[in-house]
C-alpha cells in the first residue's frame, strides 16, 4: 500500500545536499473527532512508519463545511487524511529543530488506499498539540503477562477517546470513543471516591484494563463496561493513579493485518 512503501529522495550532485531524512514517508492517518479533530497515524513495524503518533489538529472553515456534510450525508463513516510526504521527525519532541506546525494534504471518505474517495485537496491539517508521540521498536516482543493498554485523550466530560497502545510486534490499531462512568472512581487501593473525574485529557494518559491480555482476542468491543486504571494520573482525590470504569461506544477504526510479521 502506497504510504507503506519506500520513499524515492532526488539527491543531486554528490556533496550538494545532506542526506534524506529517513522519517520521510507517506504518513497517512486517520480523522476523527470534531471539538476538536484528531489524526492519528496508521504505524507499521518497518521504517519509516514505527511511529504512533497522536495530533489535534484544526482545519479551515471551507474544509470543515466539507467534511461535516460528508458526515450527514453518509452516517459520520471513517474519513482518513493523505498527507503530503514529510519527515516523522518534525513532529519528534526529543529532535532538535523546528516543529511542523501544519501538515498539507487530502482528506478522504474511507481508507486513501482501500477505495477511499477525495473530498477536499489541497488542505492543511493546523497541528495544534501534540497528544501523544512514540517510535515503536521493531524488535519488542510482548510480555505473556502485559496487560490490555489503552491511551485515553479528550474531554473527561464530554467526548473521550482510546487509541491502543502499540507496543510490540504483532500488535493491533484501535481507536475508540468511549466516556467515564460517573460514581465508579477508586483510588489504587480499590476505595470509593466520591469526586469523578472533570480534567481533561489534553495529551494522551495511559489506561490498563487488568485481567485482560494485550491481545486483539481481548480487545475492547462497543457497547462495553471495563475496569480500567490510569496508572499514572492524578485522581480527584490527589491520588497518583485511580480506577474507573469505561463504556465503550463506538469503535472508529481497527486494523489486524498491518502490525503483524
Amino acid at each position: 500500500m502506497d504510504h507503506h512503501g519506500g520513499h524515492e529522495h532526488g539527491h543531486g550532485e554528490t556533496g550538494k545536499q545532506p542526506p534524506p531524512d529517513p522519517t520521510t514517508g507517506l504518513h497517512g492517518m486517520l480523522l476523527f473527532g470534531g471539538d476538536p479533530f484528531y489524526l492519528s497515524h496508521l504505524p507499521m513495524f518497518m521504517r519509516p512508519h514505527n511511529y504512533q503518533v497522536i495530533l489535534q489538529v484544526g482545519f479551515d472553515d471551507k474544509v470543515l463545511e466539507t467534511l461535516r456534510a460528508d458526515r450527514d450525508a453518509g452516517g459520520d463513516g471513517m474519513h482518513t487524511f493523505r498527507p503530503d510526504d514529510f519527515p516523522m521527525s518534525e513532529l519528534d519532541p526529543n529532535v532538535e529543530g523546528p516543529r511542523k506546525t501544519s501538515i498539507p494534504g487530502a482528506v478522504y471518505r474511507g481508507h486513501f488506499e482501500r477505495g477511499g474517495t477525495p473530498i477536499a485537496e489541497g488542505v492543511a491539517a493546523e497541528v495544534r498539540e501534540l497528544v501523544y508521540f512514540a517510535e515503536l521498536d521493531m524488535e519488542a516482543e510482548h510480555s505473556a503477562d502485559m496487560e490490555l493498554g489503552y491511551l485515553c485523550f479528550g474531554r473527561a466530560g464530554g467526548q473521550l477517546h482510546l487509541a491502543h497502545q502499540v507496543t510490540a510486534n504483532p500488535d493491533f490499531d484501535q481507536v475508540l470513543t468511549a466516556r467515564l462512568v460517573s460514581g465508579t472512581v477508586t483510588d489504587p487501593a480499590g476505595r470509593p471516591v466520591l469526586d469523578d473525574v472533570t480534567q481533561d485529557f489534553v495529551h494522551a494518559q495511559p489506561v490498563e484494563f487488568r485481567g485482560r491480555r494485550d491481545t486483539p482476542e481481548d480487545l475492547l468491543t462497543e457497547g462495553e463496561t471495563a475496569s480500567g486504571f490510569f496508572r499514572a494520573t492524578f485522581g480527584p482525590g490527589g491520588s497518583h493513579g485511580f480506577g474507573v470504569d469505561v463504556q465503550v461506544e463506538r469503535e472508529l477504526y481497527l486494523e489486524l493485518g498491518e502490525l503483524g510479521s
